[in-house]
């Protein structure tokens, strides 16, 4: 059994998945997605930690992802990010639950930051 925490990326774009992917999998266990059902069956089986999830995901929206994991019976901590960022997708990703937002491009060493702190707050 891996003690790691579980970190889901859900990204439609394959090279930020696998490079966070990447920057995230020597520290914790990394699941990623490319749309919101790849997203909900590793939800299903696995127990994430965090969500890491873009806010547009091909033609589905990643609040309405954030809105199914936070429903889960063990609902993971969710960090938005985003390329698309204003202070009022800010404003709805965190009145929906999530525990904080990024925009792209993505400074790596912040999504490492918050990702660790989430872990310790869990």
């Amino acid at each position: 059994m891996n003690l790691q925490p579980t970190v889901l990326v859900v990204d439609d774009e394959k090279h930020t998945r696998d490079g966070l992917r990447h920057l995230l999998e020597n520290d914790y266990d990394v699941y990623v997605a490319a749309d919101i059902a790849g997203a909900m069956d590793v939800l299903e089986r696995e127990q994430v930690d965090v969500l890491l999830t873009d806010l547009r995901l091909g033609g589905e929206d990643g609040m309405t992802l954030i809105d199914r994991a936070l429903k889960m019976p063990r609902p993971p901590i969710c960090i938005m990010m985003t390329a698309y960022g204003s202070v009022d997708v800010a404003v709805e990703a965190m009145k929906r639950g999530a525990y904080d937002f990024v925009t792209k491009p993505l400074n790596l060493d912040k999504v490492e930051m918050l990702i660790a702190r989430a872990v310790r707050g869990r």
